[in-house]
């Protein structure tokens, strides 16, 4: 391995050596009321229990629990004193671990060289993943179906595809609005910065924020959202007043639809979207083809028999095709790349996919909140570790080795050296280094990317693969 990988590897084990050694989880522990008297079961104990161990706090028996505590740590507690420690110091203790490290960001601070790098200094995806619980949690936890009897917690991810860096995380019930929180995310918005949300974020007032910010979006447009255009030819009162109704042309989004072939996209610029707020922007309207209307209009009905709804006749007739809208100018995102930038909103969707797959974020039982809740804040913890480490591996893959990472992968891969991790951490800095090497060498024989589908990836559609690859010819 070389110097430089070495480096940077043995950085990366300071830096999780110092938000996760056992002596800085127990000051944490005594700040926070975790720690009240001398205990044998200490914070590093619930860190290991609900982070690196189990992954199964919420849906695994107590007794199963304490026998991997003990197992690993050589704690010996009885299934009634397990259960007495998931209380509110433990939850706090957790959240509070799991703050720290999303301010701290311990993935790469270098962002992926791309074909946008002159335009975006990030680009933020921001969606939510929603799982029920039991119906026993519905007081504090109420679910999306609008019954009060129903339970389900909702998590908000917004994070940089090019850092990996987690942006805004937050858990909630189930019924809480994407919209609303989405206006929230707009506090740490930049210039520079390219967001990418989908229509249940969408909120003509954040678009407008963003665009005063100097920052980009790129976004589905709702279909009951009018377009206008300016008219040319304005009509005015005697007195010379324009008349306000004759200001802009309403377009018939239907109509412009129909003039287009299956398969192609069409922009229209200098447009303005929204009743009242007129909003300037760009709208690309892409036909799709009849085999992917089809399979649309297959899944709007799956849609609406699941959850009881009846969709609008016109609706389903725009539904053959994707509207998009952003303020990024033709100059810096052309439109044949607004569909490709925009589907890269699909790799939150694999990130979610991989909490719930790997790391059994909603299985969850009939236990007490506490539990439960402790159950959340190790779960994200740990998904924020391993997050953090496969950009970390990822971004050295790519600039020392010039091959590319599978996230997906990379995921349960590291999760399966979990266990080594945490024995390491215990020991020092050295230790955790020599485990990560081993990590790396592995993750660059079996966690590279597998190039036989035709479907792009995500360095594909920013480029960077094409530049290392230019560069490799260059330099033979």
């Amino acid at each position: 391995m070389s110097r430089e990988i070495s480096d940077e590897l043995t950085l990366f084990s300071q830096e999780l050596q110092r938000s996760l050694s056992p002596k800085v989880l127990q000051q944490l522990a005594k700040e926070v009321g975790f720690v009240q008297r001398t205990s044998k079961y200490q914070a590093k104990d619930l860190i290991a229990l609900c982070v690196w161990l189990s992954q199964k706090v919420a849906s695994t028996s107590l007794a199963q629990l304490c026998s991997c505590l003990e197992s690993s740590t050589g704690v010996l507690m009885s299934p009634e004193g397990l259960n007495q420690r998931f209380n509110p110091t433990a939850v706090e203790l957790l959240r509070h671990v799991f703050a720290t490290l999303l301010t701290k960001k311990l993935s790469t601070s270098q962002v992926l060289s791309h074909r946008y790098v002159s335009q975006f200094r990030s680009i933020r995806i921001l969606d939510s993943t929603t799982f029920q619980l039991p119906d026993v949690f519905a007081k504090t936890y109420q679910g999306s179906g609008g019954s009060s009897h129903t339970a389900g917690v909702k998590i908000q991810l917004e994070y940089d595809l090019l850092s990996g860096q987690f942006l805004h995380v937050h858990s909630g019930p189930g019924k809480e609005n994407d919209r609303t929180y989405g206006s929230t995310c707009l506090q740490t918005v930049q210039t520079g910065d390219l967001c990418v949300r989908d229509l249940g974020y969408f909120d003509l007032n954040d678009l407008h924020q963003m665009d005063e910010k100097g920052a980009s979006y790129i976004s589905r447009l709702k279909l009951n959202t009018r377009v206008y255009l300016k008219n040319p030819n304005p009509e005015y009162f005697k007195n010379g007043t324009l008349k306000k109704q004759t200001e802009y042309i309403q377009l018939d989004m239907e109509e412009i639809m129909h003039q287009l072939k299956p398969g192609q996209t069409h922009e229209i610029s200098n447009v303005y979207i929204g009743k009242n707020q007129k909003l300037p922007t760009r709208v690309i309207i892409h036909r799709l083809t009849e085999e992917q209307t089809r399979t649309r209009l297959e899944n709007h009905a799956v849609k609406e028999k699941k959850k009881g709804i009846v969709m609008k006749e016109r609706s389903k007739r725009l539904s053959a095709m994707n509207v998009y809208i952003t303020n990024a100018s033709p100059e810096d995102v052309p439109m044949e790349h607004i569909h490709d930038l925009y589907s890269l909103r699909w790799q939150i969707e694999i990130l979610f996919k991989t909490w719930k797959s790997f790391f059994e974020i909603d299985h969850c039982k009939e236990i007490k909140k506490e539990r439960l809740e402790c159950h959340l804040y190790g779960q994200l913890i740990a998904i924020l570790l391993c997050s953090s480490t496969m950009f970390q591996m990822r971004q050295i893959l790519l600039t020392k080795k010039k091959q590319e990472l599978s996230e997906y992968k990379a995921i349960y891969i590291i999760k399966d050296y979990f266990v080594l991790l945490f024995q390491s951490i215990q020991k020092g800095t050295q230790e955790l280094s020599k485990v990560l090497f081993r990590l790396f060498a592995l993750l660059q024989k079996n966690g590279r990317k597998s190039h036989r589908y035709e479907k792009k990836t995500v360095f594909d559609i920013l480029g960077v693969v094409y530049q290392y690859t230019t560069c490799q010819k260059k330099a033979a």
